[in-house]
C-alpha cells in the first residue's frame, strides 16, 4: 500500500467536508406558518419542507391551543401535499392538500378523511 502524501489527505478531508456540509443543508428543512380553519373552526399551523419531498408539522385550534395535531406526510407532485394527521400517536386521518395562489397569498386545502369515515374540509394559508 502506497502511503498517502500531505496534499492528498488534505485534498481527501475537504472532499468529506464538503460533502458532509452539503448533506447538512440539504436536510435542513423550510419551516414556515399558516393560519386557516378546519371545518371553519380557526386553526395554527406550522410546516416543515424536507429537502427530500418530506412534509412535516402541526396544527391545533385556536379556541384550545393545548389540543395538537401531528401532520406527516409527502410533497411528491408540485402543488399537491398527501398527509396523515395524527393525534397522541394514532393516526386521526389522511388526505390531499392542494396548492392555489391569489394576491399574494398561498393556500394549501383540501379533505381529510377521518377514520370514522368522515370527511374535514383545512384550508392553511400564509403570504407568499
Amino acid at each position: 500500500m502506497k502511503p498517502i502524501n500531505r496534499t492528498q489527505s488534505i485534498v481527501k478531508k475537504a472532499f468529506f467536508l464538503t460533502i458532509i456540509l452539503f448533506s447538512i443543508l440539504n436536510l435542513k428543512a423550510q419551516t414556515q406558518n399558516y393560519v386557516g380553519t378546519s371545518d371553519e373552526d380557526n386553526i395554527k399551523a406550522s410546516i416543515s419542507w424536507g429537502s427530500n419531498q418530506s412534509v412535516s408539522g402541526s396544527y391545533f385550534f385556536t379556541a384550545n391551543p393545548s389540543r395538537v395535531y401531528k401532520l406527516s406526510g409527502t410533497n411528491y407532485v408540485d402543488g399537491e401535499i398527501e398527509i396523515t394527521e395524527s393525534f397522541k400517536g394514532k393516526r386521526t386521518g389522511n388526505g390531499t392538500l392542494t396548492k392555489s395562489m391569489s394576491k399574494g397569498r398561498i393556500t394549501w386545502s383540501g379533505y381529510i378523511t377521518n377514520v370514522d369515515g368522515s370527511k374535514s374540509y383545512i384550508s392553511l394559508t400564509r403570504p407568499r
